[in-house]
């Protein structure tokens, strides 16, 4: 985890395969001193990295992203105008043994990424 990248408000979940984790981003992380000062954004890579953690969380096993399949940023992120957020995650065991992760993160009915990939256990 980067540390204090964002903190884990609650999480929700169905099953060990799906639920929703509530998140806030933290706008004093050092990640923003270079991306960039006064007007900090939200990496791309660190926001599939949070939702790795967050499928870690709901599956409750460590995991590592085999591959990236499609990942599309529709609205730039930012602490200060999306503090919060819902990462939504959802899971499925295929024939390999891997896990199908459909996974999006956005708050009050927007979406603001969407990422599609394989992920293994570690």
């Amino acid at each position: 985890m980067i540390d204090n990248y964002y903190t884990v408000l609650n999480c929700t979940t169905t099953d060990h395969r799906s639920g929703v984790v509530n998140v806030r981003l933290n706008a004093d992380c050092s990640i923003y001193d270079g991306h960039f000062p006064g007007n900090p954004v939200s990496p791309g890579v660190c926001n599939i990295n949070m939702i790795r953690e967050c499928a870690e969380q709901i599956s409750q096993c460590k995991l590592r992203i085999k591959r990236i399949k499609q990942c599309r940023l529709t609205t730039l992120i930012t602490p200060l105008t999306h503090s919060q957020l819902d990462v939504n995650i959802d899971l499925s065991e295929q024939s390999d043994g891997s896990l199908k992760l459909n996974a999006s993160i956005g708050n009050e009915g927007e979406n603001y990424l969407s990422l599609k990939a394989e992920l293994t256990d570690e």
